[in-house]
């Protein structure tokens, strides 16, 4: 199976603390300010180690264990708010809960088309 893109947000301390961080399939490494751009991302599936999220929940330091796997990602610098509104938010943070949510579920390990950031936060495209 062919190597795809990974993007997620890093919380790592230092210069990248808050950026997306997007990994291509050869491995190169960008970060991205939330509030510069927009991340424009086809085919995702959302990812997830549900035993690292678990204990994360339960009160462990927070570690990598989510992360947006896809085809193809493309940057833009920021666009304009009406772009990426209208679909529905994905959000992840295994202190709120140890899974990647949509519409009050649990939608880990699926496929949800294309998702497109908007600072912080990753919506599906309408």
């Amino acid at each position: 199976m062919p190597k795809k893109f990974q993007v997620r947000f890093n919380l790592g301390a230092g210069e990248n603390f808050m950026k997306w961080k997007v990994t291509s399939p050869n491995g190169n490494v960008q970060y991205f300010e939330p509030n510069d751009v927009t991340i424009y991302m086809e085919d995702c599936k959302l990812v997830n180690q549900k035993g690292t999220a678990q204990k994360i929940y339960d009160g462990a330091n927070k570690t990598v264990c989510a992360w947006v796997e896809c085809n193809n990602v493309v940057v833009y610098h920021k666009m304009p708010n009406d772009f990426v509104e209208g679909g529905a938010k994905v959000s992840y943070n295994p202190r709120v809960t140890p899974n990647w949510v949509m519409n009050g579920e649990n939608v880990d390990k699926k496929k949800v088309g294309n998702l497109v950031s908007l600072d912080r936060s990753l919506l599906t495209t309408a």
